[in-house]
């Protein structure tokens, strides 16, 4: 809990600072105007962020609270920040702000709010460092070039573990030649949590076999040819018929031949047509029969649950 005395000290700084000297600021009169302007907002920020701190809205007071600080960038403002942020589970970035204001150099002479703020932080870093947890993703097996992402932000595959917030995350693992994994994992804070993640390699799909593709060729071949030569042998039989009855020359065994040739080679092309079209039916079949019907898998385990494959 925010206790009234830290508040005060961190006013106190934002009230010392106000020295030229300590601030960095210009001897200007107009810009002492605009310093001033600004340590009299963050401090109504501050009130503000106190307030709300003390309600648990730590959400809004974190807003407050940077707008502080962006008014007035010092070790007083930074700490509440980190504080808040620490309050509401983002751990991590707690702990890298508590470490970057724990590190700052002092300043000759600068207030004892600032060297008490740097205190804080530097105890707040040592307490984060014992409250963040760690993930560590064990793959099987594991291929070069894996790739490892934590709620959509890609990182190291390492063998001690990611720090990580506590919480519930959305872990993705990618690898060429492997199904994707995508698992729900729960993480609380002190613990090293291990996901272990079995990749499953790739099988082909969506490909045709040579018998396939060569049988359904053949079917079309053989359904054009069969339906140019029937149209040819319909034509050359009703000219012989005409020709017949009007006792012509063109009624021979000669035109006879050819137009029976024509109906032979249409029934050929048919015949080429649905005996392509067997062959390709069948490889088909055979295919997915051997192919799983999905390859998506339910993968569940102690704190997790997710699935593996693609849709």
């Amino acid at each position: 809990m925010h206790s009234r005395p830290t508040t005060l000290m961190m006013i106190a700084g934002l009230l010392i600072a106000a020295s030229p000297a300590l601030a960095g600021e210009g001897a200007g009169a107009a810009g002492g105007e605009a310093g001033d302007k600004a340590r009299t907002e963050a401090r109504e920020l501050v009130y503000t962020g106190d307030e709300l701190f003390a309600q648990k809205r730590y959400a809004e007071a974190l807003r407050a609270y940077q707008r502080a600080e962006r008014l007035v960038c010092v070790p007083t403002t930074s700490i509440e920040v980190a504080k808040t942020l620490t309050a509401i589970g983002r751990l991590s970035e707690a702990r890298e702000l508590a470490s970057t204001i724990a590190s700052s150099r002092a300043t000759p002479g600068e207030p004892w709010p600032f060297t008490q703020a740097r205190r804080r932080a530097d105890a707040l870093r040592s307490e984060l460092d014992q409250r963040i947890p760690r993930l560590k993703v064990r793959l099987a097996p594991s291929p070069a070039g894996a790739r490892l992402k934590v709620d959509g932000q890609e990182v190291k595959v390492s063998a001690e573990g990611s720090p990580i917030d506590p919480g519930n995350h959305w872990v993705e693992v990618e690898a060429d030649g492997y199904v994707g994994a995508r698992l729900r994992v729960y993480v609380p804070e002190r613990e090293v949590t291990t996901l272990d993640v079995a990749l499953a390699p790739e099988t082909p799909s969506g490909k045709a076999s040579a018998w396939a593709i060569g049988g359904f060729i053949a079917s079309g071949a053989g359904l054009a040819v069969g339906l140019g030569a029937g149209a040819a042998y319909l034509g050359a039989r009703s000219d012989l018929e005409d020709a017949c009855r009007q006792g012509t020359a063109r009624c021979s065994d000669g035109a006879r031949g050819s137009a029976n040739t024509l109906g032979w080679v249409s029934n050929v092309g048919f015949g080429l047509a649905i005996a392509g079209a067997a062959v390709g039916g069948v490889a088909l079949g055979l295919e997915s029969a051997r192919e799983p019907a999905s390859n998506v898998t339910w993968a569940v385990g102690p704190g997790y649950i997710g699935v593996r494959g693609t849709l």
